[in-house]
């Protein structure tokens, strides 16, 4: 097993599938608005799991008693007392909410080789570190990363604030530089990452997402939908059928004639599978995918996690085609349907073969793509027909025989599997995880612990990708961040600021448009009093 890894991303821990989450309050109990919605009587299962140790300070961190097993688990953590910060500060507290989280989830069984901890910018709301944000997110990358060490803890900072999200970045990358971070990617994995990330800041990559992407939030596999399909009728009038000598499109295609007719429409096997996907939270692939800059992204999932995730990383995407898009607006093409309108899902064989005379404009703008971007495929088992036909017809109208210039797009897979290299060579670069397919030796536990393992490494390279990609620089202005800047940074912004109080002029005012469009963009707040100080505080 690899070792524990510290993640960064830019969403909502509310919509974040995790194992636990710090839920920051005070001695009184007071949660913030935003919290509460987490759960209808959150105030008064935090009251009732309490008690006086806690209100008096002795007790740092509770988990909330009662609290449904099948839903992350919130840890209450004390934020400090008047507007106190520093390392000691934010560690004492920080590992008070990492032992009372493992302690609450005790043996609960985890998709994940190490327990996934959820933590927000901790304290910088009314914890005391809002005047010195900068210092405060070295603190907690700090004492994170020891965290997860010490107490074998996959950890992701989860950040609602830009400047905070490409200085955390920027802090990450720095520390690779001196030796440190991403040490679970081998150094063939952490160039390709750093490429891809670069190709992102470019804005020349285009995620092309698949099923995987979604499983460890809970979303079932290919097979597993048409299990829990069948789930839903009555599997007397097909006693006859072998579904194991079925193909999936033949496999989906039986089941849906029998939807219509134990129903006597289709709609109710649409509204099955759009049930039995639409999940409440995203997990990790979808939140650092939605942090990518790009313009554009694809899936062939019906569920609704990679929008949520891209909303919450303040990325939002028109969804194609239920919406019209906007110009210079970004977007996300569902391929093959959407659970918002369960009557476009694509499952059975006759969708497929009606693809083409339906879809003809979808399938064009996936070609172009591939003929002028770098698509990433994520979670895909590059095994879908439609995908396919595709690729071919990109293929035939390239003119040029060279196989780097006809590489289309990388794709991340769980396993090393020599056929699909064969299969798409000179087409596809195939980035391995880990190591050769499970083999039929192994038991089911262990194959599952193995694609487990596979699939956390593939959010690691991610998470590795979308720092390389983070092409914001707000922190630079942004009002209390200085302390979180080296010494040559801090220059620079004292005489950005300066510049920016200058005496504009009508003569210079086309100019100063750029200029000001320019200092807004690196973190300046016109309406902000700056008051920097380049010491920090203990």
């Amino acid at each position: 097993m690899t070792s524990p890894h510290v993640f960064v991303t830019m969403a909502d821990i509310l919509n974040l599938e995790c194992d636990a989450w710090l839920l920051p309050t005070d001695s009184f109990l007071s949660i913030r608005r935003h919290w509460l919605s987490a759960h209808r009587d959150l105030q008064k299962l935090a009251n009732a799991s309490c008690g006086n140790d806690f209100r008096a300070g002795r007790v740092l961190a509770q988990a909330i008693r009662n609290w449904d097993q099948q839903s992350p688990q919130p840890v209450l953590t004390a934020v400090p007392h008047n507007n106190v910060w520093g390392p000691h500060v934010v560690a004492e507290r920080l590992e008070a909410f990492v032992v009372a989280a493992k302690e609450a989830l005790g043996g609960r069984s985890s998709r994940r080789p190490y327990p996934l901890l959820a933590i927000p910018f901790f304290g910088t709301a009314g914890g005391g570190a809002g005047q010195h944000l900068g210092a405060a997110l070295r603190d907690i990358l700090d004492c994170i990363s020891d965290l997860s060490s010490r107490y074998s803890i996959d950890v992701v900072l989860v950040l609602r604030d830009r400047a905070a999200f490409s200085l955390a970045q920027k802090l990450r990358r720095e520390a690779l530089a001196k030796g440190c971070g991403w040490a679970p990617l081998n150094p063939q994995l952490q160039g390709k990452a750093i490429t891809l990330g670069e190709k992102a800041k470019a804005g020349h990559l285009v995620p092309f997402l698949g099923a995987g992407i979604s499983v460890s939030a809970g979303a079932p596999t290919w097979g597993q939908l048409l299990e829990r399909l069948r789930d839903g009728i009555d599997l007397n009038d097909a006693a006859d059928v072998d579904f194991s000598r079925l193909g999936p499109l033949d496999h989906a295609s039986v089941l849906e004639q029998m939807y219509v007719d134990q129903n006597g429409s289709r709609s109710e096997f649409e509204n099955a599978v759009a049930d039995l996907v639409d999940l409440p939270r995203y997990g990790l692939a979808p939140a650092l995918l939605a942090t990518l800059p790009s313009a554009g992204a694809i899936t062939l999932n019906y569920d609704r996690l990679f929008e949520m995730a891209c909303a919450d990383a303040q990325r939002p995407r028109t969804v194609l085609p239920e919406n019209v898009p906007t110009v210079g607006g970004e977007w996300l093409l569902k391929l093959h349907g959407s659970v918002s309108k369960p009557e476009t899902i694509v499952l059975t064989r006759d969708d497929y073969l009606g693809f083409n005379s339906t879809r003809a404009a979808l399938s064009a703008l996936v070609k172009a793509h591939l003929l002028t971007h770098h698509l990433l495929f994520v979670g895909f088992g590059l095994a879908d027909d439609h995908f396919h036909e595709i690729v071919h017809d990109v293929r035939q109208a390239l003119s040029s025989h060279d196989p780097v210039r006809q590489q289309m797009g990388t794709v991340l897979s769980l396993f090393n599997e020599p056929h699909q290299r064969l299969v798409w060579s000179g087409k596809l670069d195939i980035l391995p995880m880990a190591g050769r397919f499970p083999d039929g030796n192994m038991t089911e536990e262990e194959r599952n612990a193995a694609r487990q393992e596979a699939g956390r490494d593939m959010e690691i390279f991610l998470d590795m990708t979308a720092a390389y990609a983070a092409d914001d620089h707000s922190y630079l202005l942004a009002p209390a961040y200085t302390q979180g800047l080296s010494e040559d940074e801090v220059q620079l912004r004292r005489h950005l600021l300066a510049l920016a109080k200058h005496h504009q002029t009508p003569a210079t005012a086309e100019v100063w448009g750029v200029i000001s469009k320019t200092l807004i963009n690196l973190g300046f707040d016109p309406d902000a009093t700056y008051t920097d100080r380049v010491n920090r505080e203990n």
